[in-house]
């Protein structure tokens, strides 16, 4: 019974050491795990502003483009859309923004400029 009783405290140390040590573990890999996401999030903002900028110019050239055609060209007059993602800085935050941001480059794929501006001129519902 001695022996019996000994053998498990034994086991139950065993047991609470081996506890410890994956506690410490577990924490130690939360950290990281913690540090990583923050430091992926910053990096992806990063790229995301880069990219961001890289964008409103190429829109900005489209725009400019196009106003040329309509008065020079076609001698009509030209109005600069309202563009809310050109006053946009930095990732999109809401399901909204994400789907027409979506729609923005569905557009432009598909479509070209004209579709692309089509879908600015729309009153938003």
């Amino acid at each position: 019974m001695a022996n019996q009783e000994k053998k498990f405290q034994e086991e139950k140390q065993s047991l609470e050491s081996e506890l410890a040590r994956i506690t410490g573990q577990f924490q130690e890999t939360r950290s990281r795990m913690r540090d990583l996401a923050r430091s992926n999030a910053e990096k992806f903002r990063q790229v995301w502003m880069v990219n961001e900028e890289e964008a409103k110019a190429l829109i900005r050239e489209a725009l400019d483009a196009d106003r040329i055609i309509h008065v020079q060209q076609l001698g009509m007059p030209w109005e600069e859309p309202r563009l809310w993602f050109m006053d946009n800085v930095g990732p999109l935050g809401g399901r909204r923004e994400k789907r027409e941001a979506m729609e923005v480059a569905t557009a432009l794929l598909e479509g070209g400029i004209r579709k692309f501006l089509g879908i600015f001129l729309r009153v938003p519902s």
